[in-house]
């Protein structure tokens, strides 16, 4: 042991309390008793309930109906109904030409002059082509704060 580990133990041994404080810090725990809580009935209630939805887990007709997994149900089953393929399949994209695809590169790269020009236009119905949703969101999302010449 280092000297501040004997030094630290020596202090320890030193501190003493007094008999009276330990007498009245006893006294006092004696006292102390748990508090009695009148919701008994509530308890077995909630136990109550829970032992019913157990056993109705249980003893569910479905698990006996044909809710089995596919690997059990065996020859009975077909590949249309089978759960291989759950996830929904997702749309082919559209293969035509996107009219709006340069102005949509150009504000992917963060030009929204353009966009904002077209979006006045249309705003002021000097054109009668409407702009998609998500441009007409981005026009205006960031075309207020541009001058209007």
């Amino acid at each position: 042991m280092s000297v501040w580990e004997h030094q630290y133990r020596d202090a320890v041994a030193e501190i003493t309390s007094p008999g009276t404080l330990d007498e009245k810090i006893l006294l006092q725990a004696r006292q102390f008793k748990p508090v009695k809580q009148e919701n008994r009935w509530l308890s077995k209630a909630a136990g109550s309930c829970a032992a019913v939805a157990v056993i109705v887990l249980l003893v569910h007709p479905a698990q006996y109906l044909g809710a089995l997994t596919p690997k059990q149900r065996g020859a009975q089953s077909n590949e249309s109904s089978s759960l291989t393929n759950w996830q929904l399949q997702k749309p082919l994209p559209a293969t035509g030409t996107d009219p709006w695809f340069e102005l949509r590169s150009e504000v992917q790269a963060g030009n929204y002059m353009r966009l904002c020009q077209q979006w006045r236009h249309e705003q002021r119905g000097i054109t009668a082509d409407k702009l998609p949703r998500d441009l007409a969101n981005k026009a205006r999302k960031h075309c207020r704060l541009l001058p209007t010449h």
